[in-house]
């Protein structure tokens, strides 16, 4: 049988140009390793939390401060963890969102990370080994957090656990009517009780995003897919930061405040009493899943602590601009959510620290900022390494006292 000429060499060019493409493509991911490219996805559709760490994942985050970022076997970021509690340890599970996810900084810098270690200085725990499991999670409201309480922390036998309550979004995040996200669970109340509604897994946008998922699974480790990623987003983290500063910013200057200068993700409704249905709507059932956390806990004979994080506001290391913040919103304090959860400890018998007073001394009198980073504004965001040791010396304070 004759060969054709023609088709041979075709065929020859085909491969050669395949070979080219892999090449390059072989070349040209080797080239972004070697410069340290990195723009990994972190996050993964989950059908109980509407989304979840994606697990294995490592990689550079610079949008905001700039740490190395690994996501464990477990799907947490955080080291590896045994199911099986080790004998004479003493586990504490940290609930929260993003700033007890906190990308921003280096795993060794977070609150949660340095809080054995003074817990165990103090003798707390009667000497016993102290093993923090990090469930935090960006975009979790109290509602995910439940979930994520009753559904994947119970299999690590901990001996309590630690709600890690941001009053900038959380509230806001665990009402429909206000969050109006599609793609999460959602509580109401019922003749006041809660009521579970995920009905956003049977959503075909849903279910789509997660096979979309499933089918790139293999790609995320890949350089060359990151930088694909890393194109498409264009310049969004450099808008954001731009926008990374509230009203108190603009009134501190003398400046009218502008829309554009509400600091992204944070709700300044939250500093008010509640006014509105939404509003009263939305802390109410915060009030019924905070509580929920608390006597679940309890009933697994785990001690609760309910701890209120700083907003970048009220912990601005200038008391003129909070107090012009202060009149800009009608209020008298930028605590009224520390305020309130403390008054709903007390009525519920839980234990609560509010850190935000105590960081806002320090940061007056210490003339530091406690969040933000070189690479957005100083004094809002999420917290830094200054930010997560304060809040580790002053968390395991309390703990001390009551050991």
């Amino acid at each position: 049988m004759k060969r054709n000429p023609k088709l041979t060499s075709a065929l020859k060019n085909a491969a050669l140009a395949c070979a080219s493409v892999v090449a390059a493509l072989l070349l040209g991911e080797g080239a972004l390793r070697l410069m340290g490219f990195s723009f990994p996805l972190s996050w993964q559709p989950d059908p109980l939390t509407g989304s979840a760490l994606r697990p294995g994942v490592e990689g550079w985050q610079r949008e905001e401060g700039v740490a190395y970022v690994r996501i464990n076997r477990q799907g947490l970021r955080d080291r590896e963890h045994e199911l099986a509690k080790p004998q004479g340890a003493y586990r504490i599970a940290i609930l929260g969102d993003s700033y007890a996810e906190a990308l921003q900084v280096d795993v060794e810098r977070t609150f949660w990370w340095l809080l054995p270690r003074r817990l165990e200085g103090c003798g707390f725990a009667a000497g016993r080994q102290v093993e923090t499991l990090n469930f935090g999670v960006s975009t979790y409201g109290t509602a995910q957090e439940l979930l994520t309480l009753r559904e994947r922390v119970w299999q690590y036998s901990p001996d309590m656990v630690l709600l890690a309550f941001f009053p900038g979004n959380d509230v806001r995040n665990n009402s429909r009517a206000l969050e109006n996200l599609k793609g999460h669970p959602y509580f109401s109340l019922q003749d006041g009780r809660l009521v579970l509604d995920a009905s956003f897994r049977d959503d075909p946008e849903f279910r789509n995003r997660q096979r979309t998922s499933a089918l790139r699974a293999h790609l995320h480790g890949l350089r060359l897919y990151q930088l694909q990623r890393r194109v498409r987003a264009g310049d969004l983290a450099k808008h954001t930061h731009a926008h990374n500063a509230p009203i108190a910013a603009a009134l501190a200057s003398g400046e009218e405040a502008r829309p554009a200068l509400i600091e992204s993700g944070l709700d300044e409704n939250v500093f008010r009493a509640p006014s509105d249905p939404a509003w009263r709507e939305a802390w109410e059932i915060t009030d019924k899943l905070v509580v929920a956390v608390s006597e679940e806990t309890r009933a697994q004979q785990a001690r609760f602590l309910l701890v209120v994080l700083s907003t970048p506001g009220t912990v601005y290391p200038d008391p003129r601009m909070r107090a012009r913040y202060a009149a800009r919103l009608r209020v008298d304090t930028l605590f009224y959510p520390e305020e309130r959860l403390q008054r709903l400890g007390a009525q519920h018998g839980f234990e609560t620290l509010a850190l935000g007073p105590e960081m806002q001394r320090r940061a007056d009198a210490t003339r530091v900022f406690l969040h933000g980073f070189k690479n957005t504004t100083p004094g809002f965001g999420h917290w830094n390494e200054t930010g997560h040791a304060l809040a580790a010396e002053l968390i395991a304070g309390r703990l001390c006292q009551s050991k």
